[in-house]
Formats: structure tokens, C-alpha cells, sequence
């Protein structure tokens, strides 16, 4: 298959992070004292955008839409990474500055523009010691790649 050249100030991932389900479940994390979170994600390191915080347990709604632009697309550019944080917390065990990664996901881009991508996508958790992983909640999100006309 041929890469087709694109003009890269066009190419851009329409989003909208609608909620997660059964992340933090209180009765496997009872330490956690506060139930604030925000939805960080990223396609380029160190190009991060986030959700605004919310509250909620174990279930957090944002219903939040945006923009990412593209720039390598697509000879870099093939998943959209994201990480559910709590934040606050400080009695969580092993943060120092108070925030938790409750759920990571690693959802691939669709390869066709105009084509909305819906759905549930699992996210995974460290245990304690981050030596492995486990599966725990999901997140529900909308993404489109999109080319400017």
C-alpha cells in the first residue's frame, strides 16, 4: 500500500470523550478521599490535551468535545492514547503529588476520513507495585479523522 501525501496542517481528529464506567471502584479503593477526574489524550507525546474535571463515582460524565491536528498523519499519527486521572488524592499509596492513574487506553485511528468511530474501549489499570496489568472499567468516546475542505 502507497502513503498518500498530505498536506498536514489539514488532517485532524474530531473527538468527544462522553464517560468512563467502573473505574475506581471505591470498594477496591477505599483510600481514595477525593473523586475528581479528568480524561488526558495525546497522539503526540508531549501534545497532550485534557478534559475539565469532574466529579463522579464510579462513573464520571464529560460529554466533552475538541480538536487534535495531526500533523505527522500518517507516517506517525495511528492511535489515540488517553489516561482517566483522580485527582487530589492524597492518600492514594505511591503518589506524591496527588494523582492516580485510574484507567489507560490505547484506542487505534480509524484509516479512512469522514468515518466516525464509536464505542466502549476497555481500559487497563497497573496494580500496586506497576509490574502488571489489569483490565478495569471502560471509557465511551466519538472520533472522527477529518480533512479540511
Amino acid at each position: 500500500m502507497e502513503s498518500q501525501r498530505i498536506d498536514n496542517r489539514e488532517v485532524y481528529l474530531r473527538l468527544r470523550v462522553i464517560q468512563a464506567k467502573v473505574i475506581d471502584d471505591p470498594y477496591l479503593y477505599p483510600y481514595a478521599d477525593n473523586r475528581d477526574y479528568v480524561v488526558l489524550l495525546w497522539i503526540s507525546p508531549g501534545e497532550e490535551c485534557r478534559t475539565r474535571i469532574v466529579k463522579g463515582l464510579p462513573n464520571p460524565v464529560w460529554n466533552a468535545s475538541g480538536t487534535i491536528f495531526l500533523k505527522e498523519y500518517p507516517n506517525i499519527h495511528t492511535f489515540l492514547n488517553l489516561e482517566v486521572l483522580r485527582l487530589s488524592s492524597v492518600n492514594d499509596p505511591g503518589t506524591s503529588n496527588g494523582v492516580a492513574i485510574v484507567g489507560r487506553g490505547k484506542i487505534p485511528l480509524a484509516r479512512e476520513f469522514n468515518c466516525e468511530k464509536v464505542g466502549c474501549f476497555p481500559l487497563v489499570r497497573a496494580n500496586y507495585k506497576e509490574e502488571d496489568y489489569k483490565v478495569e472499567g471502560d471509557i465511551t468516546l466519538c472520533m472522527e479523522l477529518k480533512r479540511r475542505e
